[in-house]
């Protein structure tokens, strides 16, 4: 077998791997993406107030609040905390 042919053999080989890598993530739970929109409306003035300049997306917004968890109102926080425990019981 020539190393063109041994080369070719391994691509074939390794394509279909590649794709199921790449094969999205399965949707949220209904608990979730609800616990998500909650978390959106009782950490709005929260988010204006100590992470205004950051976007969302990438775990940054998230990790803003964090840092700034013990000054979040309790609205927030208690959103936060129930959106922790919906996504601790989804099967994701």
């Amino acid at each position: 077998m020539t190393t063109h042919t041994r080369v070719a053999a391994l691509v074939l080989l390794l394509l279909p791997a590649a794709a199921l890598a790449q094969t999205p993530a399965a949707p949220a739970s209904p608990l979730v993406t609800e616990a998500r929109g909650k978390v959106r409306v009782a950490c709005a003035a929260d988010v204006q107030k100590y992470c205004p300049n950051i976007e969302r997306g990438k775990g940054e917004r998230r990790a803003c609040l964090q840092a700034h968890e013990t000054e979040l109102s309790d609205s927030c926080r208690t959103a936060r905390a129930e959106r922790a425990a919906a996504k601790s019981q989804s099967p994701e």
